[in-house]
């Protein structure tokens, strides 16, 4: 199995989650001790994990709780100054003038300064539930989804998260989270085991999905439509919301772990260095990136250029052809 899997889905102990409805509170009298993140020289060269852009700034989170931002297009980055874990980072998410992060331990972080310094709103290493998506409605209601079923809610913008479940009687991993248009929230799982809510998470049912594999990412990429890509190159579309799938031919057996809409691109990348790009309802054209990493993340930058991450930091595509290293 390859590094990012094995960091981001596996090799994980079950343990029983509190039960929906119990609210958790956390503060910093409650903690015994905070590690903080160390400040390293070659932290842009370290495994990362997911990329987002908040206004002009890009942000970057991965192992060893390193977060690190950009205000030039990713040419240059800075670590942030105050990070109080050294789990692994493997989300982002922002909305109004806040961000958050998350991963395992189910810590969850949150920033109101653009990234430079962040507070522990959660952490519970007992749970042995690492958080692999983050989804905020406005900057007080957001959503927390992890392995073995795990689904926190907060209502106050993260100053209290309540214990959730899809399905009391399911503890698959939930990997990625993603709100269509119509405010349809859609939740690619393990194992075939995937959801979906129409009112904000509240109560959810199960998909049926033509694969019974473990999907990675949802990704909206037109209006009504959503695909969902992961293990062994499978890529699904569904078109009515979630009711009907059909399946692509990638043609790949890579695994998917992101992907990202550019206008009428669709990219998605995975391990070995696999970038898949839709050119059609069911027409894809993969492309092998010169590094050969496995890729976590990627991230539009605008004009065709798009920022990847992933083993040993980050990486364009297309890939500059004055570089000579395939960065």
């Amino acid at each position: 199995m390859m590094r990012i899997e094995v960091i981001v889905c596996c090799c994980l102990l079950l343990t029983a989650a509190g039960a929906p409805g119990l609210l958790l509170a956390q503060t910093e009298d409650s903690i015994e001790e905070i590690e903080y993140a160390e400040h390293l020289p070659l932290v842009t060269q370290s495994l990362l994990l997911d990329t987002i852009k908040a206004g002009d700034r890009l942000l970057a989170v991965g192992e060893r709780g390193h977060i690190v931002w950009s205000d030039d297009d990713g040419e240059t980055w800075q670590q942030a100054d105050v990070v109080p874990t050294r789990s692994t980072l493997t989300t982002l998410e922002s909305s109004g003038g806040r961000l958050w992060a998350a991963g395992h331990d189910t810590v969850i972080l949150t920033s109101s300064d653009g990234g430079r310094n962040w507070t522990r709103q959660f952490f519970d290493p007992e749970r042995f539930q690492p958080v692999m998506d983050l989804h905020f409605f406005d900057e007080r209601h957001g959503l927390a989804i992890g392995a073995y079923g795990l689904m926190l809610v907060t209502r106050d913008g993260g100053e209290t998260w309540e214990d959730w479940a899809v399905n009391d009687e399911d503890s698959w991993h939930l990997n990625s989270i993603v709100e269509l248009g119509d405010g349809t929230l859609l939740i690619a799982g393990e194992a075939g085991y995937s959801y979906r809510s129409h009112d904000q998470g509240e109560t959810w049912e199960a998909l049926d999905l033509p694969y019974q594999g473990s999907m990675f990412r949802a990704l909206e990429i037109e209006k009504g439509c959503v695909l969902f890509a992961g293990l062994r190159g499978h890529v699904m579309r569904s078109c009515d919301g979630g009711d009907t799938w059909s399946e692509a031919g990638t043609g790949l057996e890579a695994t998917l772990m992101d992907g990202v809409q550019a206008g009428r691109r669709t990219l998605l990348v995975g391990n070995g260095g696999v970038i898949i790009e839709r050119l059609g309802a069911n027409d894809y054209r993969a492309v092998a990136h010169p590094s050969g990493v496995d890729f976590a993340s990627v991230l539009n930058l605008g004009d065709g250029r798009f920022l990847l991450t992933g083993e040993e930091g980050f990486y364009r595509y297309p890939v500059a052809t004055d570089t000579g290293d395939g960065s």
